[in-house]
């Protein structure tokens, strides 16, 4: 406000172009800085949907790599577990001079293996990213019983709690009394051997192949574990023997709680679900393992999804319960299988985002504006208006001073009139009439000087018009009153008048003339 004060009180003291330039010099950047505020603003908030999208991307790839990093980390742990059980199995099958298919109708091998392969399946576990695993060998403790056909032997050993070092394990499937000798407590579903009638897709997983074991692991699809309400997914490899005999099979399981504990992600949205799927054209929800944020919110999405393009990258995902918007893509497992990824959030998040991007712009918008508006009454009220009413007022004075030189001009020339009537009416002194004899005896620049005095002007005027010292000017103005016979400039000036008035004629044009 100091500074504005100052800018006035500048107005009443200069010119009228010096009175308006800093100040409009002032407006100028205040609407340049203003209008480059804008657009910098505009330019980070011009399309909210881009940068929903940038955040679901960035999502997206944070999801995708922990998938990617964490079934790399399993497919080593499962290629270890599966070559060292079917070494057990070798040094078994070759101390007791045994085939594999001897193995049916021998509980005590069987349990002898099994006392071997607990020690080093619980180590696995521990030191791996899942809720447990299994060795399942394709062989029963007795062919005759009833469901013998998918009765088979193994150890499933599960984590009990949250995944930590010393979380306590319990034996899903197996020998009991293997399972207590180690500190393995039975599960509340215990049973002595698998039915593989309930293990997804156990045929195809037996088929014997010879692709290497780095190629050969598989992602089952989600199904509940028999007896409890735990939905699961196993991750599975074949057991093979040294000269590629099928033993059965190996792997972990990734239960639904442990997926949804261990890759809940950091996020900046409200509402996040990450899933994991099987391939397809569209997302199998109830197939699939989900996640939701670090926050605590999760919601199991159980539909199956249609997916449309929505544009810029995003997908809609239409369900039973409700649409949402999101990225999905396919992405391999390895060279024989793939699997669906999706993060997505529910549609009115999405919308109510887009919504609050827009409301954002346009209070951005009106306060620019208010600001703009506010500078340019600013403006106009504390500097355009001063110097307005300063420029009329100086326009009035000026006309006034105008009217009052007239008048003083027009009793000039009455004065002068009346003067001259008196002379040519009364008998002329002899001091004019040596006056008027003593101007042709004046020099060339002595004539000058004379016509300036007539004309009004003052010495320090002559001296710059006839750029001459003082001193000369005073030895003129010598000569000029001994030959013109006048006493003092007042008496010249006042004869000159007379004269001029009486002949009706102005002063040579060689002369000096007042400036107007």
């Amino acid at each position: 406000m100091h500074f504005f004060a100052r800018q006035r009180e500048k107005i009443r003291q200069s010119s009228m172009s010096s009175r308006l330039l800093w100040p409009c010099l002032l407006l100028v950047v205040l609407l340049v800085l203003t209008f480059g505020a804008a657009l910098f603003l505009f330019a980070s908030l011009h399309n909210t949907k881009k940068d929903i999208t940038r955040s679901m991307e960035i999502q997206f790839s944070v999801f995708q790599n922990d998938m990617e990093r964490y079934f790399d980390q399993l497919a080593i742990m499962g290629v270890n577990l599966s070559e060292d059980m079917g070494s057990l199995v070798d040094r078994q099958l070759a101390s007791r001079e045994m085939t594999f298919d001897q193995l049916n109708d021998s509980p005590e091998v069987l349990n002898a293996l099994e006392e071997e392969m607990i020690e080093p399946l619980c180590r696995t576990l521990r030191q791996s990213s899942c809720s447990g695993a299994f060795v399942l060998l394709d062989a029963t403790v007795n062919t005759r019983m009833e469901g013998a056909g998918h009765s088979r032997a193994g150890l499933y050993v599960q984590k009990s709690g949250a995944d930590t070092p010393t979380v306590p394990l319990l034996l899903y499937r197996g020998s009991a009394e293997v399972g207590k000798t180690h500190s393995v407590m039975p599960h509340r579903k215990w049973r002595m051997e698998f039915q593989t009638d309930q293990f997804p897709d156990y045929d195809r997983w037996m088929t014997p192949s010879d692709t290497p074991l780095y190629q050969s692991y598989t992602l089952t699809e989600r199904f509940s574990i028999p007896g409890t309400s735990e939905e699961v997914q196993l991750f599975v490899l074949p057991l093979r023997g040294q000269d590629g005999t099928m033993y059965g099979l190996c792997g972990f399981e990734i239960s639904e709680s442990y997926f949804k504990q261990s890759f809940a992600q950091p996020t900046g949205f409200d509402h996040l679900s990450c899933l994991l799927a099987p391939a397809g054209s569209e997302l199998n929800a109830g197939a699939a393992l989900s996640s939701g944020t670090t926050d605590g919110y999760y919601h199991a999405l159980r539909d199956t999804l249609v997916l449309r393009s929505m544009g810029g990258g995003l997908t809609q995902l239409i369900g039973a319960d409700g649409a949402y918007a999101g990225i999905t893509e396919i992405c391999r497992l390895n060279e024989k299988q793939s699997y669906r990824l999706a993060v997505c959030i529910p549609m009115a998040d999405y919308q109510r985002l887009v919504l609050s991007g827009d409301l954002q712009m346009l209070l951005i918008g009106l306060f620019i504006t208010f600001f703009v508006v506010f500078c340019c009454i600013y403006f106009h009220r504390h500097i355009l208006s001063p110097a307005f009413r300063q420029l009329e007022e100086d326009r009035r004075e000026s006309r006034r001073r105008m009217d009052e030189l007239q008048m003083e001009r027009q009793q000039m020339q009455t004065e002068l009139s009346r003067l001259a009537d008196v002379c040519r009416n009364e008998s002329v002194p002899d001091a004019f009439q040596t006056f008027v004899a003593g101007i042709p005896s004046l020099t060339k620049t002595e004539r000058r000087i004379f016509d300036g005095y007539a004309a009004g002007l003052r010495s320090r005027e002559i001296v710059e018009q006839l750029d001459i010292k003082d001193s000369t000017l005073r030895f003129h103005n010598k000569n000029i009153y001994e030959k013109l016979g006048v006493s003092s400039l007042k008496q010249l000036q006042q004869f000159a008048a007379i004269l001029n008035s009486g002949r009706d004629a102005a002063p040579d044009d060689s002369g000096p003339k007042k400036a107007r």
